[in-house]
C-alpha cells in the first residue's frame, strides 16, 4: 500500500456549479451524463445515486444525453424563421390575427392576449440552461402538425367558425419548432408552447355557457360569504339582494376573467419554479376553485363598499362612473391582492409539505 495521504473526497456541488438561468449549459464531450435536468441532484423523499462529475443519475436513457451547442448556427436558424416564417404565418391567417388583436384590445377578458408571446419567449429563454443541444436535420414527422393545421382551416371556412380558424395558428407553430429543431427540442420547448393557448378566444357557445353557469355560482357564493359576514343577503338566480341593495352579477362578473388569469398565472408558475410533475398538477387544479372563490369575495366586497361605504365612494361618482362600477373597481384591485397571496401560500405550503432532500 501507498504511504502517501489520500485527499479527502470533495462532495458534489449542487448548486454553485449549476448553468444560470438564460444560458446555454457547457457541453462537456467527456461526460455523457449531461442530461436535460441540469437542475441539481433534487429527489423528494426517494434516494438516488449521483455521480461525483455531473449532476445526472449514474443510469442515464440514451434520449436523455444532451448535444453540443451550435451557438451561430441556431442565431441563424432563429433569424431566419423570424424573417421569413414568422411574416408567412400572419400572412396566411391575417385575419385571425387580426380578430384576436381586436378580442385583445376591446374585451377586458382578453385584454392579457397581448402578454402571451413575450411570456413564452421569457420561459423559454430561463430554460436554456437545458437545451438539449442543436440538432442540424430536418425533422419530417414535424409536419404532422400542418395538416392539423389545414384541416381546422378548412372546417372553419367552411362553418364560418372564426374561433375554430386562429385555433390552426397553435399547430403552425408546433409544426415549425418540430420540423425543423427536432423532436428533442421539440418536446423541451413544449411546455413553454402550451401557453400560448391563452391568447385565443373561447368558441361563443363555450364562452356564453360557461358565463351563465358561472354568474349563478357567483351569485350564491357571494351571497353566502355576505350571510357569514351578518348581511341579510339573498341570492335570486344573478341578483343579490342586500337589505334594500340589489346587487346584479353581470357576465362581466362572471369570473371567467379570474379563471383565465389565475389559471395562467398557475401556469407560469409551474413553468418558472420547475417542481415535480405531480406537484405541478397540485398547482394547477388550485387555480380554478382560487378564481371562483376570489371573484365571490370581489363580488361580496362590493356589495359590502355599497352598503357600508356609500359616503366616502360619492366623491369618485360622476356621470361616467357609477357607485357600483367604483365600488367594483376597488374590489378588484383587493381581490388580485387576495388571489396572488392565497397562490403564493399555496405553493409555500408544497414546499414545506415535499421538502427537498439533496442526497
Amino acid at each position: 500500500m501507498s504511504d502517501q495521504p489520500t485527499a479527502p473526497q470533495q462532495e458534489p456541488n449542487f448548486r454553485g456549479n449549476a448553468p444560470k438561468k438564460g444560458r446555454f449549459a457547457d457541453y462537456d464531450p467527456a461526460s455523457p451524463l449531461q442530461t436535460m435536468g441540469q437542475r441539481g441532484a433534487v429527489n423528494y423523499g426517494k434516494p438516488e445515486t449521483v455521480p461525483q462529475t455531473g449532476y445526472a443519475p449514474a443510469k442515464v436513457a440514451v434520449s436523455a444525453v444532451r448535444l453540443p451547442v451550435d451557438v451561430p448556427f441556431e442565431r441563424l436558424r432563429l433569424l431566419l424563421i423570424l424573417a421569413v416564417l414568422a411574416p408567412l404565418c400572419v400572412w396566411a391567417s391575417y385575419s385571425s390575427w387580426a380578430n384576436m388583436v381586436y378580442e385583445w384590445y376591446h374585451t377586458d377578458d382578453y385584454s392579457h392576449g397581448f402578454l402571451v408571446i413575450p411570456a413564452v419567449v421569457f420561459f423559454l429563454y430561463i430554460r436554456l440552461d437545458t437545451y438539449p443541444g442543436t440538432c442540424s436535420k430536418l425533422a419530417w414527422l414535424g409536419l404532422f402538425p400542418v395538416l392539423i393545421y389545414t384541416a381546422l382551416r378548412v372546417y372553419a371556412g367552411i362553418h364560418y367558425m372564426e374561433s375554430v380558424d386562429s385555433y390552426a395558428i397553435f399547430f403552425w407553430i408546433l409544426s415549425v419548432v418540430w420540423f425543423f429543431y427536432g423532436l428533442r427540442v421539440f418536446l423541451w420547448a413544449l411546455p413553454s408552447l402550451i401557453f400560448l393557448i391563452f391568447m385565443f378566444q373561447l368558441p361563443w357557445s363555450v364562452d356564453a355557457i360557461m358565463r351563465n353557469h358561472l354568474q349563478t355560482f357567483a351569485a350564491k357564493f357571494a351571497a353566502f360569504l355576505l350571510q357569514l359576514a351578518g348581511e341579510p343577503a339573498i341570492a335570486i338566480k344573478n341578483t343579490i339582494r342586500l337589505g334594500a341593495v340589489e346587487l346584479g352579477v353581470a357576465q362581466a362578473c362572471s369570473g371567467l376573467r379570474f379563471l383565465m388569469s389565475v389559471f395562467a398565472i398557475a401556469f407560469a408558475a409551474a413553468l418558472i419554479l420547475r417542481r415535480p410533475w405531480w406537484q405541478n398538477i397540485f398547482i394547477l387544479a388550485v387555480a380554478a376553485p382560487l378564481a371562483l372563490f376570489v371573484n365571490a369575495v370581489r363580488i361580496a366586497i362590493t356589495g359590502m363598499l355599497i352598503l357600508h361605504c356609500e359616503g366616502m365612494l360619492t366623491p369618485w361618482v360622476n356621470e361616467t362612473e357609477s357607485l357600483g362600477k367604483v365600488a367594483d373597481g376597488i374590489a378588484g384591485k383587493i381581490a388580485i391582492v387576495i388571489a396572488l397571496g392565497l397562490f403564493a401560500l399555496f405553493v409555500w405550503y408544497l414546499s414545506k409539505v415535499f421538502r427537498r432532500v439533496t442526497i
